[in-house]
């Protein structure tokens, strides 16, 4: 993992912090990454390589905007964060009498 250059370490990285509670494949916006990452990366920046991490399979990218981590994607952000996507529950719905 020391020699995945930084940009990707951190756009993976991003995905827990963002959504502490995420399920697995959760998807975040081109834009909700770069407001994130927009100390260190341009809008630019932080497509290509998101569309570099596609190329290796370790993301989908969906409509164009929508960054999807794919299986080898959550091994990486596990290996990298220690955090693993956590199933969420949600009790069902019942309408109020």
């Amino acid at each position: 993992m020391a020699d995945l250059p930084q940009i990707y370490r951190e756009i993976l990285g991003a995905f827990p912090a963002l959504e502490p509670g995420r399920k697995k494949g959760y998807a975040l916006a081109l834009p909700t990454l770069t407001a994130e990452l927009r100390r260190h990366y341009s809008y630019g920046e932080i497509k290509t390589a998101c569309e570099q991490m596609e190329k290796g399979g370790a993301v989908e990218i969906r409509n164009e905007i929508f960054v999807s981590p794919t299986d080898l994607g959550e091994e990486l952000i596990e290996k990298l964060t220690g955090k693993a996507a956590q199933p969420q529950y949600v009790p069902p719905f019942t309408p109020p009498k």
